[in-house]
């Protein structure tokens, strides 16, 4: 297995060095170059706020424009762009997107690669983040050899803080790599350069604490110590610092070298008189040094906390969820006891996260997260039973078919507080757990649930849905018409409408009931008005809304196109807009502004093949089409301005620059036109 792994990570390396050192630019004159990284500007603009999952063909794209073009300026913003971009999201990625973000990261690598030394900072930045994106992705055959082309590249940075920002960052991606010599090869080389930067005292102290921190991580607690003792005491939290350099010693089987690190530490402490401030230093002993396992010592240390309070409460949370890890079963109970027993002792078992939510719960709950001790927190959560926590507990139960069990433990009542509102959600829970039965094929509990209700229409669609779902067609028809004959107000029967369509069913009748309490309304702009606060409803049934704006006798009518188009172009529904697009009644220009605008949405989107051929439409119309549907000749130059411009964001430059020629003045022609020739290669 070593010598295949071997072989395996050879051939990547090989990959990644055997590159051509860099690419020979071709002339670009100042304005073409400026006006292409204005482009690139442009587009990541339109990527970034946007999921990775949704971008991913293009940031490839992306990519792949800035290696035809072979500028170093337009490399170095597309690679900076991509590499800030897709830091961090990775693991929002479903598996089967893996092997398109390393084809992404293996196309930056080589980009990276061609970068000449000069630009040393921005190459090792890029990699850095390439190589922690691999790793994210399981990619550690490629995150060890990407990785070390940064470290390379980073001898050619400049300047004590830069190099030292650079050489943690660079720590920071081997550890996550596992790769713990190299990591402290950097994290040596970041010291060295911190200590030259010295007259930026914040500098200097945040660096050093952070370089500390990272030694721990990278098994080297004796470099943490020497690193240590170039920062003031006031630099830094004994209590937070020093047990965990001590854990790093018990991990490194060294045992002998922690006790004279935490012994002082304890007898420090147990000397402060403030009994507050000395319980918050022993809990923080207690949580930074648990990850050692060294259960007995923990035990003495939590001893010394006589009250009980959020600190021995923290405290003992830390000594089970270690206990668990460290197959202490009966410590793991004590603590879990122990822990019970303070906060009821504490008296907050009702308030229990609700306002005492910052002071118990909130450090419980962060450090669950933090430290996965989310087991021992759920049984406290049990235990306990604190109405704002309780859907975590009920919702496992409920996932394991425990049903029994998660109905007898729901409280009557359940008042849960959402920001200022406070609701009964007992009657929430029940109907949940009831839908669960329902799809686990015990359909007696939902029955008996839905049969009495005869007020809450949302409730009943539910229960229809999930009916249906369970494949019970009579029942889910039967609970769907009790919904339609109490159904009392416009966004109620939109519901309905939504939910039929959305199974099968004809939504007809509630459509023409709808379109009845419409056209009660005469003034056809009060009814569009009436009808665009429908659109939510109609969320997976888009063309129930336009034929209910057809029978409502609004889809010719100015005010509601002018409403729905504002309406699908905020809420990027193109869908929607193309059901827009001919409307005799606007005016040209209002038609021209429309189009354009679904056009430069369909960009923003990276849908260019769409946007291609829906600007046939403009285009067409601006050449052929009778004047009475053009919009004003005052107007048409700055409109084949836009389209042309848009053309060349397509991909047809050819048709863009032919266009162009419509434009007036000339001095405006030309400028379009040497602008959409730089666009070329886009």
């Amino acid at each position: 297995m070593m010598f295949s792994r071997s072989i395996s990570l050879l051939m990547v390396a090989q990959l990644f060095y055997s590159l051509p050192a860099i690419a020979t630019s071709p002339a670009l004159s100042k304005t073409c170059r400026a006006e292409l990284i204005s482009e690139v500007y442009h587009r990541w603009n339109d990527i970034n706020g946007t999921l990775l999952s949704d971008t991913l063909p293009r940031v490839a794209r992306e990519l792949e424009n800035a290696r035809r073009r072979e500028d170093t300026e337009i490399t170095l913003n597309t690679l900076d762009f991509a590499a800030t971009y897709i830091a961090g999201q990775p693991n929002s990625l479903s598996r089967q997107d893996y092997s398109k973000l390393s084809a992404i990261l293996d196309q930056m690598v080589k980009l990276a690669r061609l970068l000449p030394s000069r630009y040393s900072l921005v190459k090792t930045n890029v990699l850095t983040k390439t190589g922690q994106a691999y790793q994210q992705i399981g990619q550690s055959e490629k995150a060890k050899p990407t990785l070390q082309l940064a470290a390379q590249a980073s001898s050619g940075i400049q300047g004590s803080q830069t190099i030292a920002k650079a050489q943690v960052q660079l720590a920071e991606a081997w550890i996550a790599a596992k790769q713990f010599p190299e990591a402290t090869t950097a994290l040596n080389r970041a010291v060295e350069q911190t200590v030259k930067a010295k007259q930026d005292a914040y500098f200097h102290r945040e660096t050093l604490s952070k370089i500390v921190t990272l030694y721990v991580q990278a098994e080297q607690p004796t470099r943490a110590l020497t690193t240590l003792k170039l920062l003031s005491s006031r630099d830094y939290d004994p209590a937070v610092t020093l047990p965990a350099i001590a854990t790093a010693y018990i991990k490194t089987k060294d045992p002998v070298a922690a006790k004279p690190i935490l012994d002082p530490l304890l007898k420090q402490v147990l000397a402060v008189k403030d009994i507050e401030q000395r319980e918050s230093q022993l809990m923080l002993i207690v949580v930074h040094y648990a990850p050692s396992g060294d259960l007995v010592k923990l035990q003495q240390i939590a001893a010394q906390l006589k009250r009980p309070n959020r600190y021995r409460a923290i405290a003992s949370l830390a000594i089970a969820g270690e206990a668990r890890n460290f197959n202490q079963t009966k410590l793991r109970t004590q603590a879990l006891s122990q822990l019970i027993s303070d906060i009821k002792a504490a008296n907050i078992v009702d308030q229990f996260g609700g306002r005492f939510d910052n002071e118990w719960y909130g450090e419980l709950n962060n450090l669950a997260n933090l430290r996965n001790y989310q087991p021992e927190l759920k049984i406290i959560i049990t235990e306990l039973r604190p109405i704002n926590l309780l859907g975590m507990v009920l919702q496992d139960l409920i996932n394991q078919k425990q049903f029994e069990t998660a109905r007898r433990m729901v409280p009557r009542p359940m008042p849960v507080q959402i920001d200022a509102a406070v609701n009964d959600e007992s009657e929430l829970w029940l109907d949940r757990i009831a839908i669960a039965q329902l799809q686990a094929g015990q359909p007696k509990p939902a029955e008996t649930r839905i049969a009495s209700e005869n007020q809450d229409v949302r409730r009943l669609i539910r229960f229809a849905q999930a009916f249906h779902q369970a494949g019970n067609r009579p029942v889910a028809t039967q609970i769907f018409n009790r919904a339609s004959a109490i159904a009392k107000s416009m966004p109620e029967q939109a519901a309905i409408a939504n939910a039929l369509s959305q199974v099968g069913y004809s939504a007809d009748p509630v459509l023409n009931a709808l379109a009845a309490s419409l056209r009660k309304e005469s003034v056809i702009s009060k009814r569009a008005e009436l009808l665009l606060p429908l659109s939510p409803e109609f969320s997976d049934a888009r063309s129930d809304y336009f034929a209910l704006a057809e029978r409502a006798g609004l889809t010719n009518q100015v005010e509601f196109i002018t409403l729905a188009r504002r309406n699908a172009l905020s809420e990027r529904r193109t869908e929607d807009a193309y059901r827009l697009i001919s409307s005799p009644k606007q005016s040209p220009s209002e038609n021209f502004d429309f189009v354009l605008q679904l056009i430069e949405l369909h960009l923003s989107q990276g849908d260019f093949n769409r946007a291609r051929s829906l600007l046939d439409l403009p285009v067409q119309t601006l050449l052929n089409a009778p004047e009475s549907s053009k919009p004003p000749k005052v107007e048409r130059s700055s409109i084949f301005h836009r389209t042309a411009l848009n053309l060349a964001r397509a991909g047809d430059s050819e048709a863009a620059i032919a266009l162009a020629q419509y434009i007036t003045p000339a001095k405006e022609r030309e400028q379009l036109q040497q602008r959409l020739r730089c666009l070329t290669s886009l």
